[in-house]
């Protein structure tokens, strides 16, 4: 949290102090419901003086006989002297007040009882200072370019639980209300919220300030409400093609203006794309962009105002990495799903966070490849989605998508890219369960019939079953909320074993949860795993419906399937990875697919998908012991003739990571098996030096940089070469797309010294670029002196500047890739825990340690980390993460390493 201004704290904690509230659940009692806020905010934005006061009054619903409102408010002084609850002009006393600090609770205790089915209206006065922890209603600024003139404006960031910090509300999203919200302001400033203004007046005592009231707010959670004062610029006003021709306006600092945005571009078509998809309009009638300095997330989906970090949203005009700008164009794609996945309809519960940021995920990935077919985003994003699913899902204390949560703390805590990505890959799942007829007939249902309210996931659960009643996909008796509960309510996920009976054709199935680092063991855990095959003379994998189910808790199945395949031809299971679990084959299946990969053509017609997919199941199921690295290997060999980018991503991600534990002698041959691997994917690209005349499709950037990034990471050919003569080119004037700068300066660094890490590094300082210095961070780690790289780890660690704190991280975890760092690295972080515990979020310190943990091979150094971090609060959660996964390196190390030696080396 942010500063509070000493007024707020004293008042609280007098009020604590004196009388502490004997409640102690932590949802909101159910005696009353709001119906409707009427409310107006006074705010001041003097460079002096940034601060708001305001007045609440909200019709509630007494549903049940009580004499106490519960609600919450934080980090607010209330004027207790001028808090009252009426009965059209009856006055209700409140006797006395309580305020839970843990909870943040307001409870009211009042004369006499509310009576059930009565309504009443509450009413209560406040102030605050504007924050700076960019939460509540908090306080922005920006420097006029020309000018050098601070200019400040104030923002609203309400989800998950911050509407309190800006006024006493019931701030849990099933209590759904109507807002009317009154905005005064200095004239000097644009005010906005939800809704259109209808009209403004003059403040009856202040001077040059007005009071603009907005049209009503349709029913919606606190966390959706938002409102902000600003003097920034409107870039452009854009009619929709929706069906009520909603307007865009696009608000951001001069220095933007002209520059077109990708949201601005975008959010047009996405809201006519989701409209046309989920066939039910876009309620409001217009929509303001508003795109802030500052911002706690990258972007925020508030019904009629959503808000940008202007930190991390590209122009789409200009030199940006192909990859931040499809970053990009998700997270628009994500917050336009938002309009109906959360806005319209909403969760009732923040243990159900998953499903409005499931289907948003989901959606949005399915929005850039209808509106872009060719660029193939969507597909990359699930294809990564995948991989880092059945990564961390095969750690034995990863959570469910849907679990309880019981404070802020946990509240905010929920999100994570877990429950984005798992949620989205569990519609995904619901998607191909089900068809695409049936899917759709279901979310247009689910989303018609709890418009305006909220649900649970059983909710979804249910409209989808009877949609594919209704499709004839799953029978009567079947009950699919039970199937999907059980990848809901559980982490984890099955290692599905078939084994083949040649003779008779009779195929058997069995379950059991995949653990990582460890045997496959006997779980009490189980699925209900929708089966699906496809044989080798028929390779249809857009069939994705279930021709059976294995039940739970019945763990073994054994299946006569209708179209026998012939004891020659493979067998695969689970087309497209329709569905997140892994397959291991009996051999002889195992040596089919290996072989039609090989050498037949179009990898024997195997999705992309699969063969990713059976890539990384062969790698996982040596790790623990079920079958050796000579057949992971053997399956590895069919690169050499894959054209698509997928299978190389995750088959290079793999044994990049499991390179990072071998010995400086191991080390070198597995430097050698991968330079014999790459060289194939090397040569397809045109010449490093010169991309820059290359007309490659834009689809094709991603792949190319990866395979110059992992060409130039081992010195494939002459690729460092080229790569170093790149970034000579560049420094001299010549053209370099971003796309390809940190392979260049990559390389350039490694191979150069004092000087070339001198003037890479006052293009660092100098750049005024933000996507520009993070490509130069990225870089700055790839120098081989630790001595000049200091210099960068100080300079960034010691500034305040957001840009430059994301640039240490950028920098230390190319640091931790490059072996000649690893260790200097290690000890610089070791050294200043303690100002990294201050500077950064536990979501950041986590990632670095996971990104140190990679190396750690010993239990010398596993202890080493723990004795260094153990006593430091902050590090207490990313450090247990890491520990495992060190101890996890160690058993591959002791269990497996020598094997896939042995395999590597067979195969140079």
């Amino acid at each position: 949290m942010g500063q509070v201004q000493p007024s707020l704290w004293i008042f609280l904690a007098l009020m604590v102090s004196s009388i502490r509230a004997a409640y102690e659940d932590y949802r909101l009692p159910r005696s009353v419901e709001p119906l409707h806020y009427n409310l107006r905010i006074l705010t001041h934005l003097s460079n002096t003086d940034q601060r708001f006061e305001g007045s609440v009054k909200i019709d509630l619903l007494a549903r049940e006989t009580t004499k106490n409102i519960t609600l919450h408010a934080a980090y607010l002084e209330i004027d207790e002297n001028r808090t009252s609850v009426a009965c059209g002009q009856e006055k209700l006393g409140v006797n006395r007040i309580e305020v839970s600090e843990v909870h943040n609770f307001y409870i009211l205790h009042l004369g006499r009882e509310l009576e059930k089915d009565q309504i009443y209206q509450l009413e209560m006065h406040f102030k605050a200072g504007l924050n700076d922890s960019q939460s509540g209603y908090y306080k922005s600024n920006y420097t006029d370019v020309i000018t050098k003139e601070v200019h400040q404006l104030a923002v609203t960031q309400f989800s998950p639980t911050f509407a309190r910090q800006a006024f006493p509300c019931f701030d849990e999203p099933s209590w759904k209300a109507t807002f009317n919200i009154t905005l005064g302001y200095h004239r000097n400033y644009t005010g906005l919220s939800g809704m259109p203004v209808l009209g403004c007046q003059d403040h009856d005592s202040l001077t040059d300030y007005v009071w603009c009231d907005h049209d009503t707010l349709l029913r919606t959670s606190t966390y959706l409400v938002a409102f902000a004062v600003h003097d920034l610029e409107n870039a452009a006003t854009e009619e929709s093609e929706t069906s009520n021709r909603v307007i865009f306006r696009n608000w951001m600092q001069p220095k933007l203006v002209g520059q077109e945005m990708i949201s601005m571009e975008m959010a047009p078509k996405l809201l006519s794309f989701y409209e046309n998809l989920f066939q039910i309009n876009f309620p409001l009638a217009k929509v303001d962009q508003l795109t802030v300095p500052t911002h706690r997330f990258t972007a925020m989906e508030n019904w009629g105002l959503v808000t940008y970090n202007e930190e991390r949203l590209p122009q789409n005009q200009g030199d940006y990495p192909q990859k931040q700008k499809d970053s990009t164009a998700f997270t628009v794609a994500h917050e336009y799903a938002h309009q109906w996945f959360g806005n319209l309809v909403t969760m009732q519960w923040w243990n159900d966070l998953w499903l409005k940021e499931g289907p948003s995920t989901y959606f949005g990935y399915l929005a850039l490849d209808a509106l872009e077919p060719e660029r193939s985003r969507g597909e990359r994003f699930i294809s990564a989605d995948l991989a880092k699913f059945f990564s961390q899902d095969s750690n034995g204390t990863v959570p469910a998508i849907s679990k309880d949560v019981k404070d802020p703390a946990e509240v905010l805590g929920q999100f994570t890219e877990y429950v984005y990505e798992k949620g989205s890959l569990t519609i995904r799942m619901l998607h191909k369960l089900v068809g695409e007829d049936a899917f759709l007939q279901g979310i247009r249902s689910f989303l018609g019939r709890y418009s305006f309210t909220n649900v649970a996931q059983a909710d979804l659960w249910s409209a989808l079953e009877k949609a594919a009643l209704n499709n004839e996909i799953v029978s009567s008796d079947f009950n699919l909320s039970r199937a999907m509960d059980s990848w809901t309510l559980q982490g984890g996920y099955p290692l599905v074993t078939l084994t083949r009976n040649y003779k008779t054709g009779e195929v058997t199935l069995n379950q059991s949860r995949f653990l990582q680092g460890q045997q496959i063991e006997e779980d009490s855990s189980c699925w209900w795993v929708p089966l699906r095959f496809v044989r080798q003379k028929l390779p249809d994998f857009d069939q994705t419906t279930p021709q059976f189910w294995l039940e739970c808790p019945l763990n073994t199945k054994v299946l006569q399937l209708p179209d026998l395949p012939s004891p020659d031809e493979w067998l695969l299971l689970n087309p497209q990875v329709a569905t997140i679990f892994r397959v291991n084959y009996d051999e002889h299946n195992w040596r089919l697919i290996i072989e039609s990969l090989r050498n037949e053509p179009n990898s024997g017609g195997i999705h992309k998908l699969n063969r990713a997919q059976l890539l990384d199941d062969l790698m996982a199921l040596a790790a623990v012991k079920v079958h050796k690295y000579d057949k992971a290997f053997d399956l590895l060999e069919y690169l050499a003739k894959e054209q698509d980018f997928l299978p190389w991503q995750r088959a290079i991600g793999i044994l990049n990571r499991l390179g990072a534990l071998l010995h400086v002698e191991e080390a070198n041959t597995f430097k050698n098996y991968m330079q014999k691997l790459l060289l194939p994917l090397y040569n397809r690209f045109p010449k490093l030096s010169g991309i820059a005349a290359s007309s490659a499709a834009i689809k094709d950037i991603p792949f190319a940089h990866f395979a110059y990034s992992q060409a130039c990471r081992y010195h494939v050919a002459d690729c460092t070469n080229q790569a170093r003569t790149l970034a000579i080119t560049h420094r001299h004037g010549g053209q370099l797309q971003s796309d390809f700068q940190k392979v260049a300066y990559c390389s350039l660094l490694d191979e150069g010294g004092d000087a070339e890490f001198q003037e890479v590094f006052e293009l660092f300082q100098n750049s005024t670029n933000g996507s520009q210095r993070r490509i130069l961070a990225s870089a700055l780690g790839c120098i081989r002196n630790f001595g000049n790289f200091e210099q960068f780890l100080n300079y960034t660690l010691q500034s305040k500047e957001k840009l430059l704190s994301d640039c240490y991280m950028l920098g230390v975890k190319s640091a931790l890739n490059r072996e000649h760092l690893v260790s200097a690295t290690e000890n610089y972080i070791f050294s200043h825990a303690k100002t990294l515990g201050e500077k950064f979020k536990k979501k950041e310190l986590t990632g670095l340690l996971l990104s140190l943990a990679r190396n750690l091979q010993s239990s010398e150094q596993v202890d080493r980390l723990e004795a260094h971090l153990k006593d430091l609060k902050e590090f207490e959660e990313p450090l247990q993460k890491a520990l495992h996964q060190g101890k996890m390196n160690q058993k591959w190390q002791t269990d497996c390493s020598s094997d896939f030696i042995d395999a590597m080396e067979k195969h140079l």
